[in-house]
């Protein structure tokens, strides 16, 4: 069973993708943020030490993950499942 998310960047992490919204499909039962960030690792290598730390798999302080548009949550609490959307805002934002 296949799992499909919805990614969508704000702030620099758009910027340096040159993308808002990316689909990730999954091929396995359970997905968690780890998941999500080795994807994006794989196809959007600029975002290292940017947004993402690939190395522990996990979004730099300066940025925070929303699920659904719900609310903010440590991505260690986030249980993910089909249809989600993830969105990567930096977690300081000027106006």
């Amino acid at each position: 069973m296949a799992i499909n998310l919805t990614v969508e960047l704000f702030g620099n992490s758009q910027v340096l993708t040159g993308q808002k919204l990316i689909d990730l499909q999954f091929l396995k039962p359970q997905v968690d943020i780890c998941d999500v960030i080795q994807a994006l690792g794989q196809r959007f290598p600029m975002l290292d030490g940017k947004v993402l730390d690939f190395g522990t798999k996990s979004l730099l302080s300066s940025y925070a993950l929303n699920l659904n548009g719900v609310g903010f949550k440590d991505a260690a609490q986030i249980e993910l499942a089909d249809g989600d959307s993830i969105l990567i805002l930096p977690s300081q934002a000027g106006g």
